[in-house]
């Protein structure tokens, strides 16, 4: 049986994965518009932004803060500097999703230059995001596992079970799942398993 530190660490990872695979098939698939070898499909990138806005907001970044940046603070000040600044990452990112509503509104409305504008704000996000979560997985995650109990990991691993866990699930982490094989399956191949 898996212990709760690696059950933890791996739902961790797990999300992050996730939401670096939706930026990153935005990003690519804009290029594909770009190269007009795609067809620009609104709504699928609508969902997709609402995904990496709403997700990380309503679960991910709440069981960081109430549960893993918070026990690690209990027990050691070394990871002190580093929550800091991870937890203002978290604040910061509204505004930057705003820009990418912002610069996907104004290319749906065929504003001049616009497609060049939101690929500037996706890659300005996406190197934004890569940056905190490699922060989080190659800095935090290591002073966790080194002075973290294993009640403290009882404890988050309990808390992360609950986004993908469908017995204790929340309905929004029900809403989150439907919502990404939603865009999975809208996503063209190779991306996604959409019609190519």
């Amino acid at each position: 049986m898996i212990d709760s530190k690696s059950k933890a660490i791996s739902i961790i990872r797990a999300e992050h994965r996730v939401l670096g695979a939706v930026i990153n098939n935005i990003k690519t698939m804009l290029l594909e518009v770009q190269a007009q070898r795609m067809k620009m499909d609104f709504s699928l990138f609508w969902a997709m932004v609402y995904y990496i806005d709403a997700f990380p907001d309503r679960l991910h970044h709440p069981k960081e803060d109430d549960w893993l940046f918070s026990r690690l603070k209990q027990r050691t000040q070394l990871a002190n500097s580093l929550i800091d600044t991870l937890q203002r990452q978290h604040l910061d990112e509204p505004a930057a999703l705003a820009a990418i509503r912002r610069d996907l509104g104004n290319f749906e409305a065929g504003v001049p230059g616009s497609l060049a504008v939101l690929q500037a704000t996706i890659a300005t996000y996406a190197d934004f995001i890569w940056k905190h979560l490699r922060a989080e997985e190659n800095e935090l995650l290591p002073l966790a596992e080194a002075h973290l109990l294993a009640s403290d990991w009882d404890d988050i691993a309990h808390a992360f079970a609950q986004n993908a866990d469908p017995l204790v699930g929340s309905a929004d982490s029900e809403i989150f799942d439907a919502l990404f094989h939603d865009i999975v399956k809208r996503t063209p191949a190779p991306l996604g398993l959409g019609a190519a």
